[in-house]
């Protein structure tokens, strides 16, 4: 006669997922990140259709625009 045994999570009934304030705090830092990164990718993407002239206006070479294009999205 064989035994099967089964794990105590299994046929167990979940109720609605709820954070603790630190959950919370960590979900929207996650959410602020996001946001943040979303940003910086729209405003990279902007810069290419600044000309020359403009670009000296704002006091920037076309060399420190590329250097910052070339960032990872994810670095200041």
């Amino acid at each position: 006669m064989s035994m099967t045994a089964h794990h105590p999570l299994i046929n167990s009934q979940c109720g609605p997922v709820t954070f603790t304030p630190r959950g919370t705090a960590i979900v929207d830092k996650i959410a602020r990140t996001l946001r943040l990164w979303g940003a910086r990718i729209k405003d990279r993407q902007a810069f290419p259709v600044i000309h020359d002239r403009e670009l000296h206006d704002l006091g920037v070479s076309r060399w420190e625009l590329q250097r910052e294009l070339a960032k990872p999205f994810w670095r200041d």
